[in-house]
């Protein structure tokens, strides 16, 4: 599929909803009791990765921050961003990032349109489920921590 600059703009809101969604569904009832959880979409305007650009309109990010209900000094965040390639780019696609973790998901948008492909969602599906699972991760250890200073 060849994509106009509006259309790639379009599948990377469209990815970025997926990526959402996936989410919602995969935070467990033992995570919502572990941590208050807040999501919202983040306008900052981070830089985007080599070869990549921000969709126009914004950048595609969701911000989430977990605390934790009982050490509510404790608490870890995070970033998932959507970005287009540029237009010196001989292959359009979209990319994935999670802000400080080197794994990235590209996709090439025959994957996205005219509708998510099964492929798409199960990588999307395991990109959200290892993000996840860091974040608890992330926020246990950063209970201990805290747990330790007050011991």
């Amino acid at each position: 599929m060849t994509a106009t600059t509006a259309q790639l703009d379009e599948l990377a809101r469209s990815v970025h909803s997926l990526v959402v969604d996936t989410a919602a569904h995969q935070v467990s009832r033992e995570i919502a009791h572990l941590a208050e959880i807040t999501v919202d979409s983040d306008d900052t305007h981070l830089t985007p990765p080599t070869g990549y650009r921000t969709p126009s309109g914004g950048a595609a990010t969701t911000h989430v921050v977990a605390r934790s209900w009982d050490i509510p000094e404790a608490s870890v965040e995070t970033q998932v961003s959507v970005w287009v390639t540029g237009p010196q780019s001989s292959v359009p696609g979209l990319l994935i990032t999670r802000i400080d973790y080197e794994r990235v998901l590209e996709i090439d948008i025959d994957e996205v349109s005219p509708e998510p492909t099964p492929h798409l969602r199960g990588q999307v599906n395991d990109f959200v489920a290892v993000s996840i699972a860091h974040m608890v991760s992330s926020l246990n250890v950063a209970m201990q921590r805290t747990h330790i200073r007050e011991v």
